[in-house]
C-alpha cells in the first residue's frame, strides 16, 4: 500500500478547500431553463389547414378537384360550372361571391403537387380554409355577402415594379393601401384563427419545420387582433386569458426559433422565408440608450434560480421579457466579453397586406426577392419604460429585470483559485467595465470584489438597484475586476487610471457633475483598493517598503517610473462616497495560516516582472525592507497582519470631502480573533473616521450578498442620490 507524504496530502487538501471556498471552476452559479409553451387547444386540427413546406394565406388558396361524369379530373381553372349547379369554388365565410370582373391568377402547385388557385387580385382575408386537404368541409361562421362594387380596385403585383430593378436587387413591397380589419370579423373568429395557427405551429415545431415560425407569427397576429376587438372588462374572461397566453407563447417561440436558425437581422428584424420571398417583422427600439449593434444574442426568459439573488423582480403585463447579450467587439475597452441586459418584446401587426403565395413567386425574375413588412416587434427597455398602449388603453409592460443577472450567473462557472493566481492570463477581462451606456444624470456605482473572487458576487446588490425605480433612475452599475496574484499597488494604480480615463472619455468637457460623484463599494481586499482611490500617498507608503528615496536607487528610468506610479499618487477627484464591506484594514489571520501560505506560494507573476524585480534588488541590496525584497507585494502579502505596507495604508488619513461607511460581519467567533466573519476580525474591519458602521450576522464569503448588507447599501445610495454633486 502506497502512503502519501503528509506534505503532498496537505497541499492537495488545501487546494481543494480553497477551490470550494472561492467557487469551484466547474460549478455554475445559477440555473437557467428555457420557457415552457402553453398547450394548443385540443379542438384545433393542426394538419388540415396549413400546407407545410409552402406558406400561404389559408383562406386565399384552396386545393380542389372536381370530377366529370367519366371520373376524369378537371382543373378548376378550365372548369365551367353549369348555371344551375353550385360553384365548386369554396367561398370564404365572409365573402359569398367573388367580386365581378376580377380575374384569377395563374394556376400553380403546392408542395404536394396539387393544383392551387391564387386568390383574386385585390382580395384580402385572414380566415382559415373552409376545406381541408382531404376535401372535407370545415365548419366556419356564416357572414353576410360582401358589398358589390362597380369597379374593383386592382393592386399592381410585384411584376409591375420589376422594370426598374437590376439583377440581385431586392423588391421591398409595403402595403399599397391600408385595409382595416373587416367589421364582419368578430373577436371569436380571431381567437379561433389564433388557436388554429398555434396548433399548426406546435405540430410543425415538433417536426423541426422552419415554417413553424410563420405559423407562430400568424397566431400572434390573430391573438393580438382579438385583444383589440374585445372591449375592456373588469375581470379577465377565459377567452381573453387564452388569447393572452397564445399571443405571448407565439412571440416567445418565434423569437426562440428565429435566434436558433439565424433569421434575426438586428438592423432590420426577423426575416421569415416564404417561397423565395420574405415576410419581415421589423424591429423598433424604444427607450434604449443602446444601438441595434448591441443586440447580438437573444434569449427568452424562462425559469431561473441562483443563490446569489435575494429576490426575483418580475412585473406581469403585455410583452415577452427577453435577455439580450452584447458581445465584445474589436476596439471595445469598457465592456466585458458578454454583457446581458433586459428587454421586453411586443408584436403589433401592420395593416393587412397582400400575402405572398406560389403565384407571386412565379412573377419575380431570378436574382430578386420580395420583402413584405407584416408586423412590428417593439423592443422596450424595461428600466426606462412604463405602461404601453393596447386597444386605446394603457396596460402594464411585462418586465423582468432580474433575468439578466440570473442568465449571467447560470453561465458563470466562477473564477478558480489557480486562475486568480495567474495575473498574466486573460488580461482583456481585467480592469474597469460598465454594464450599460452612460446616461446623463446617473451616478456610477463601482463594485470591487475581494480576495479570490470575481464581479459576479455583486449580482444580488446590482439586481436590487436595477429593480428599484428610484435607484435605477439615479445609478448605473460599473465593476472592477482584478487578479489576486497581481502586484497589489499596481492594481490600485490601474483602477485609479482607468477610472479617470473612462470618465474623461464619456464627458471630456466636465459638465456632467453626477459622473464625478462616483460611489465605490469594496468587499474584503476591494475595500483597500477603494481606500487607495480617495487618499494621498505622500511619502507614507514608500517609507514602509524602502529605506532610501526612490530617486537615489540604482535603476533604469522605466523601473523608476513604475515604482513612482505605485507608491506616489493623489486621490481621485471623481469619488464622492466609499462603502467598506468586511475590509481587513489591519490584516487577517487567514493569511498567516497554512491556507494563506500555500495560496501565496502558488502565485505566478509575469516572468518579465519577476526578472525586473530581481535586477532591482541586486542593484540595491540594502534599499528595501523584507516584504519588498521577496517580490512586489500581492494581495496575499498585503492582507498579512505583519505587513508594513498594510500598516502604511491604514495610516493614510481619510479625506474630509468623501463620505465613508463600514459594514462588518460578526457571524463567527474564534479564540484568537474573537468576533469575526470567519476571515476578518471585527477589530480589523473597523476604521476610525467613518460616518456610519453596522454589524451583520454573516460570514465573510456571504457578507456582500447578505440581506442586511444589501439593505444598508441601498439606504446609503438613497442618501447619496439626494446629495448635490460636488464640483470635481
Amino acid at each position: 500500500m502506497v502512503r502519501w507524504k503528509p506534505t503532498f496530502a496537505t497541499l492537495g487538501i488545501t487546494i481543494l478547500i480553497i477551490q470550494i471556498a472561492s467557487g469551484c471552476a466547474m460549478c455554475r452559479k445559477g440555473r437557467w431553463v428555457d420557457p415552457k409553451m402553453v398547450a394548443p387547444c385540443p379542438e384545433s386540427n393542426p394538419k388540415s389547414q396549413y400546407p407545410f413546406g409552402i406558406w400561404c394565406n389559408p383562406c386565399d388558396v384552396t386545393s380542389l378537384e372536381t370530377f366529370s361524369p367519366d371520373d376524369q379530373a378537371v382543373s378548376l381553372a378550365s372548369w365551367n360550372a353549369p348555371a344551375e349547379t353550385a360553384s365548386p369554388i369554396q367561398r370564404c365565410a365572409y365573402e359569398e361571391a367573388f367580386l365581378p370582373g376580377v380575374t384569377l391568377q395563374n394556376v400553380s402547385s403546392n408542395a404536394a403537387a396539387e393544383e392551387v388557385i391564387g386568390r383574386p387580385i385585390g382580395r384580402s382575408s385572414a380566415m382559415p380554409n373552409a376545406v381541408n386537404q382531404g376535401g372535407e368541409q370545415i365548419e366556419t361562421p356564416q357572414g353576410s355577402p360582401a358589398p358589390q362594387l362597380e369597379a374593383p380596385f386592382l393592386e399592381p403585383g410585384p411584376e409591375f415594379f420589376q422594370g426598374d430593378l437590376l439583377e440581385g436587387e431586392t423588391l421591398y413591397l409595403p402595403s399599397i393601401r391600408e385595409q382595416p380589419i373587416p367589421q364582419t370579423e368578430s373577436a371569436d373568429v380571431q381567437l379561433r384563427q389564433a388557436e388554429t395557427y398555434y396548433a399548426m405551429a406546435v405540430d410543425a415545431d415538433k417536426q423541426l419545420d422552419e415554417s413553424a415560425m410563420n405559423m407562430f407569427l400568424d397566431a400572434a397576429i390573430a391573438a393580438y387582433r382579438y385583444l383589440q376587438l374585445v372591449p375592456p372588462q373588469p375581470k379577465t374572461t377565459k377567452a381573453t386569458g387564452r388569447a393572452w397566453e397564445v399571443y405571448h407563447s407565439s412571440i416567445a417561440r418565434l423569437i426562440f426559433i428565429a435566434e436558433r436558425t439565424g433569421h434575426i437581422d438586428k438592423k432590420v428584424g426577423i426575416k421569415l422565408p416564404v417561397n423565395g420571398s420574405y415576410r419581415i417583422v421589423e424591429f423598433e427600439y424604444i427607450n434604449f440608450q443602446r444601438t441595434a449593434e448591441d443586440f447580438d444574442c437573444w434569449h427568452v426568459v424562462g425559469d431561473y434560480q441562483s443563490r446569489y439573488l435575494l429576490t426575483k423582480h418580475k412585473t406581469p403585463g403585455l410583452g415577452v421579457p427577453l435577455v439580450v447579450e452584447r458581445v465584445r467587439k474589436p476596439g471595445d475597452r469598457w465592456y466585458p466579453d458578454r454583457l446581458p441586459f433586459a428587454a421586453t418584446a411586443i408584436l403589433r401587426p401592420e395593416c393587412e397586406v397582400e400575402a405572398f403565395d406560389a403565384t407571386t413567386e412565379a412573377a419575380i425574375p431570378d436574382g430578386t426577392h420580395v420583402e413584405q413588412v407584416v408586423a412590428r416587434l417593439e423592443l422596450y427597455d424595461p428600466k426606462q419604460s412604463g405602461d404601453v398602449e393596447l386597444n386605446c388603453h394603457q396596460v402594464p409592460l411585462a418586465k423582468d429585470t432580474t433575468a439578466p443577472y440570473a442568465f449571467l450567473l447560470s453561465n458563470t462557472r466562477g473564477e478558480s483559485t489557480l486562475e486568480a493566481l495567474h495575473p498574466m492570463d486573460n488580461v482583456e477581462d481585467r480592469g474597469l467595465f460598465v454594464m450599460e451606456p452612460h446616461r446623463k444624470g446617473k451616478i456610477p456605482v463601482v463594485f470591487v470584489h475581494g480576495l479570490l473572487s470575481a464581479p459576479y458576487t455583486w449580482a444580488g446588490i446590482a439586481n436590487e438597484i436595477d429593480s428599484n425605480p428610484d435607484l435605477a433612475e439615479r445609478y448605473e452599475i460599473w465593476a472592477f475586476h482584478y487578479p489576486t496574484g497581481a502586484p497589489f499597488m499596481e492594481t490600485a494604480a490601474i483602477m485609479r487610471e482607468q477610472l479617470h480615463d473612462l470618465i474623461q472619455e464619456i464627458d471630456p468637457s466636465g459638465f456632467d457633475r453626477d459622473l464625478r460623484n462616483v460611489v465605490l463599494v469594496g468587499h474584503s481586499m476591494g475595500g483597500l483598493l477603494a481606500k487607495l482611490q480617495i487618499t494621498d500617498s505622500g511619502n507614507t507608503l514608500w517609507e514602509h517598503v524602502a529605506f532610501q528615496p526612490v530617486n537615489t536607487l540604482d535603476t533604469d528610468p522605466k523601473m523608476s517610473a513604475y515604482l513612482r506610479r505605485m507608491f506616489y499618487f493623489t486621490h481621485s477627484p471623481s469619488v464622492g462616497r466609499v462603502v467598506f464591506i468586511g475590509t481587513p484594514h489591519q490584516g487577517s489571520s487567514y493569511a498567516c495560516g497554512k491556507l494563506g501560505h500555500v495560496s501565496a506560494a502558488l502565485v505566478h507573476q509575469d516572468p518579465s516582472l519577476i526578472e525586473a524585480h530581481k535586477k532591482l534588488i541586486e542593484n540595491n541590496p540594502a534599499a528595501f525592507r523584507k516584504e519588498m525584497r521577496t517580490r512586489f507585494p500581492t494581495s496575499f502579502d498585503v492582507v498579512n497582519p505583519d505587513s508594513l505596507l498594510l500598516e502604511g495604508i491604514y495610516r493614510l488619513p481619510l479625506p474630509r470631502g468623501v463620505s465613508t461607511h463600514t459594514i462588518l460581519g460578526n457571524g463567527w467567533w474564534t479564540i484568537h480573533d474573537g468576533q469575526s466573519d470567519g476571515v476578518v476580525p471585527v477589530s480589523s474591519a473597523r476604521l476610525p473616521g467613518v460616518q456610519t458602521e453596522i454589524m451583520v450576522n454573516s460570514k465573510h464569503t456571504h457578507l456582500n450578498r447578505d440581506a442586511g448588507t444589501v439593505c444598508e447599501v441601498l439606504r446609503i445610495l438613497r442618501v447619496h442620490g439626494t446629495k448635490p454633486a460636488f464640483a470635481g
